[in-house]
């Protein structure tokens, strides 16, 4: 049902008084009055497509297997489908796979009684139904993926380019996305370090960060600031998508405890990001002394990197409260520094510029900020799907 077709139905609910009889049908324009609205908000603020979650990737193992992690979608009647555990499917036909989410409600076997010579249920559960077809869905069906398999026994992969995807590659260009999407869900927190010489100027760029969190929230971000993040005995669950840290100095050393435990949120999805205020090479030293420390090192981010793309188009590192300075990712992309000092720009404070040079460098830093959250949440939520898949493989 498009939406210029449910709008063009007259909505009816009931005036309830106490001398009214309910009946059958009272009861059903009572509820279906909400149900109709949720359904126009569904499609008219949103729109039909996934909101969150959904993917669809290979599972290692034997045989031809995928897994649909959770998420949930609104589907083109402008019903949400919520699927709160991964799917795994073994696909056994060549050609054209289509992997489809459909809403669907059951009857809840727990609400039957006797009516008249037979039963009748009163509570309906909503569901959904995830399939695999080698037809082309048509409405309500919704299409998650689709993989072109070139034999039955073709192994499934990730496509190596996902604009042009090949045979036997997970194909998403056919994915609908609902508006806004949810691009990330989770907080930002802080790595609190001490500077060698002014041990209060720990946070310059709270301000900043604070700013970003917020321009994030306007934007399909969910975010929360939770503050200085505790690396002993930290809730790997509640884990924050990304530390931030900026500095205008040298910092001291971190203890060998606190070490362990920022190594053990990075190699759980973890994201860590420096920034020296000001181009400081004390801070840049000090940071990449912590990459070391951490078993990794850090180097130019090349072009094309996901960095770039991952939710703006940046054909490089775009200029911050800084116009010249470096941007460096580490070898597993956990750690990033850059001396451009975009939490300076988030605040506002660019320096002495002409007025359309700043607005340029404030809204650049704020959109590759975003770049950033969203390769924070790649990284994270790919951390999470291999632990899901890992499920499905021990069962291929």
């Amino acid at each position: 049902m498009s939406l210029a077709t449910l709008i063009s139905q007259r909505i009816t609910g009931i005036n309830p008084f106490n001398e009214l009889p309910i009946d059958e049908n009272i009861w059903k324009e009572a509820h279906g009055q909400h149900s109709v609205h949720r359904q126009l908000h569904s499609l008219a603020h949103h729109r039909p497509g996934v909101v969150y979650g959904l993917e669809v990737i290979p599972v290692e193992g034997a045989k031809p297997r995928i897994m649909v992690a959770p998420g949930v979608a609104v589907d083109s009647l402008g019903r949400t489908m919520l699927l709160n555990e991964p799917v795994f499917f073994d696909l056994t036909q060549a050609g054209q796979n289509y992997i489809t989410i459909q809403y669907e409600d059951n009857f809840d076997s727990s609400s039957g009684m006797s009516v008249g010579a037979g039963m009748k249920y009163y509570r309906l559960v909503e569901g959904r139904q995830v399939t695999t077809s080698t037809t082309r869905p048509a409405d309500p069906l919704m299409e998650l993926a689709r993989v072109d398999r070139s034999k039955a026994t073709a192994t499934v992969k990730e496509a190596v380019n996902p604009f042009d995807p090949g045979q036997d590659e997970i194909n998403n260009l056919y994915r609908a996305v609902a508006f806004p999407h949810c691009y990330a869900d989770g907080a930002m927190g802080e790595l609190g370090v001490v500077p060698k010489q002014n041990p209060a100027a720990w946070k310059p760029n709270r301000a900043g960060l604070w700013n970003l969190i917020r321009e994030g929230n306007g934007r399909g971000f969910h975010l929360d600031f939770v503050g200085p993040y505790k690396l002993r005995g930290a809730d790997k669950e509640n884990a924050p998508l990304m530390l931030y840290v900026a500095g205008t100095e040298g910092f001291q050393a971190l203890t060998d405890a606190e070490i362990s435990g920022l190594g053990d949120y990075l190699n759980s999805g973890g994201f860590l990001f420096g920034e020296a205020c000001g181009g400081s090479a004390e801070f840049k030293t000090d940071f990449q002394a912590l990459a070391k420390k951490l078993g990794t090192k850090m180097s130019a981010v090349p072009e094309g990197h996901h960095l770039f793309t991952a939710h703006h188009v940046f054909a490089g590192a775009p200029v911050g409260a800084q116009a010249k300075g470096e941007l460096l990712i580490d070898e597993s992309g956990s750690l990033l520094f850059s001396s451009y000092d975009y939490g300076g720009a988030w605040q506002g404070a660019v320096g002495k510029v002409d007025p359309a040079e700043a607005r340029e460098r404030v809204r650049g830093a704020q959109e590759f900020g975003l770049n950033i959250l969203a390769f924070a949440t790649y990284r994270r939520r790919r951390f999470d799907l291999e632990k899901m898949s890992s499920t499905g493989s021990k069962n291929a």
